[in-house]
């Protein structure tokens, strides 16, 4: 089975830049990297349950052990990371009904809108793409299970969109490997390690996005310990920002499939 590991930042009110990342990967090498992980705590004596990597990531006394986390249990192991980052401002220039399209309201053959989306939370189109850039690598005949912060506020949205990709047919038209797509499951970050990877991924991307953001130069590399988190990326769409353009192609091309619809 494959296992993915998500978190998220910048969802707060009056963020400029919204991210969800993680990684994914085969189970037997989740429970490698797991071991490791442990094994690096204990040798700096930091407890498992105080692993917050936007309390870590600034403090120079944790540097050695974020540099053997990186190098030792996340880039060791066949774990791959996805992210993707949403400039907020460009998301809400869409109209309301646009913005519920984007976030998963379904498209009836009519061009109608005829569920909610979530129109006032952005971080759910970087969501989808995460789940549909996994989805694509999967082999044909396996699922991947998706895990989430049990204490995050994306959980409850999550657990619609997770059921209305499974039964909306509207879902296979675009997105032809969303039957690779298995169950959510919420377990608490204290306690796995996966997801605590999965923390320091995504702080790390939102600190460089909003550092490309103030220099207005988005061909900056990453670099330090982002760079090694990402030491396993596959394939260069599995690290994106989506601006303005891209959400203008998206309903581009859905407008190209559908002819004639309502937003």
């Amino acid at each position: 089975m494959i296992e993915a590991y998500f978190d998220e930042s910048g969802i707060h009110d009056g963020a400029n830049i919204c991210v969800i990342a993680g990684y994914w990967g085969i189970a037997s090498h989740w429970g490698w990297m797991e071991r490791r992980w442990r094994a690096i705590l204990d040798d700096f004596n930091f407890p498992l349950k105080d692993f917050h990597a936007t309390d870590l990531i600034n403090a120079t006394r944790h540097q050695p052990m974020l540099k053997r986390l990186t190098e030792e249990a996340i880039g060791k192991f066949h774990i791959y990371p996805v992210s993707a980052s949403i400039i907020v401002d460009d998301f809400n220039a869409f109209s309301e009904k646009q913005r519920r399209w984007f976030t998963g309201a379904t498209l009836k053959t009519k061009g109608k809108l005829v569920t909610s989306g979530a129109p006032t939370k952005p971080y759910f189109v970087p969501f989808q793409l995460c789940l549909r850039n996994i989805s694509e690598q999967v082999k044909p005949g396996r699922k991947a299970n998706f895990f989430f912060g049990i204490d995050k506020p994306m959980s409850k949205y999550a657990r619609v969109l997770f059921n209305q990709i499974k039964t909306d047919r509207a879902y296979s038209e675009r997105w032809p490997t969303k039957n690779r797509v298995g169950d959510p499951a919420f377990p608490a970050a204290k306690e796995t390690p996966q997801l605590q990877a999965a923390d320091l991924l995504v702080h790390l991307t939102y600190r460089h996005v909003l550092e490309r953001q103030a220099a207005d130069n988005w061909n900056v590399e990453p670099r330090g310990l982002l760079r090694a988190c990402l030491r396993n990326l596959r394939r260069q769409q599995d690290h994106v920002l989506q601006n303005r353009e891209c959400l203008q192609y998206m309903l581009d091309v859905t407008h190209a499939a559908f002819g004639q619809w309502d937003i």
